[in-house]
């Protein structure tokens, strides 16, 4: 497989990886020297990104508690918990971390 030049998604430097998959879920990750951010050099984080792609161990459909249960009924189920949270302790009972680990796109359903 030809070399993928990308970006790290850990966290909010964007650290230049090479990204060189060697199976259907696996690759092999390596610092892009070219990169500016980090000219070749990875955090323990990126060195190990490979490790991350493949699907075992990682909830691949929404549960409560042990149940397989549809988007609706999960999202209805998170929104009456924040909603009952907000109701009881006011509005800065609410609060979420986020790190440069999300898209664009998942930043603005958060805030």
């Amino acid at each position: 497989m030809k070399p993928v030049r990308t970006t790290c998604a850990y966290c909010g430097v964007g650290c230049g990886i090479v990204a060189t998959q060697t199976g259907e879920r696996t690759a092999t990750i390596a610092g892009d020297t070219d990169h500016p951010a980090n000219f070749g050099k990875l955090c323990s984080k990126g060195t190990h990104l490979g490790e991350t792609i493949g699907l075992e161990g990682r909830l691949l459909h929404p549960m409560i508690g042990t149940k397989q249960v549809g988007w609706d009924e999960a999202l209805d189920l998170v929104a009456s918990r924040f909603a009952a949270a907000i109701a009881e302790h006011g509005p800065d009972s609410v609060a979420f971390y986020v790190s440069g680990q999300l898209l664009t796109e998942d930043y603005y359903v958060a805030n």
